[in-house]
């Protein structure tokens, strides 16, 4: 049950803190669960996923509902260097938008320790 918990906490976490005051610009697409954000208010999001200590798992890139690109962060990468770098890639090209998964240190611990039993 703490795995249920860690997640409702991350989601309102992303929800009140990582995304405030960003607009959404998923259209209907998505999940109405998974927030879009263009590539300004992605540089927010990274920002702030430092200050909050906030791990990004992985970003996709998608152009209207095309899905053109799609990162993973295999945890090799120390920091959000290569989340910026997607984002310098893509920050040109019209009508971008970049979702992302999350995850936090403690919600990675106990997912490892669930594996290991």
């Amino acid at each position: 049950m703490a795995g249920k918990r860690q997640a409702d906490d991350l989601y309102r976490l992303l929800w009140e803190k990582v995304f405030a005051g960003l607009g959404n610009l998923n259209t209907g697409f998505d999940s109405p669960l998974i927030y879009h954000v263009s590539p300004s208010d992605f540089d927010t999001v990274i920002d702030r996923c430092e200050q909050l200590q906030v791990i990004i798992c992985g970003i996709e890139v998608f152009s209207g509902v095309e899905l053109l690109a799609c990162e993973i962060n295999a945890g090799e990468n120390k920091g959000l260097g290569w989340a910026r770098e997607l984002v310098n890639r893509y920050r040109e090209t019209s009508n971008i938008t970049f979702c992302a998964t999350f995850t936090t240190a403690e919600e990675t611990d106990t997912l490892l320790e669930e594996l290991e039993r």
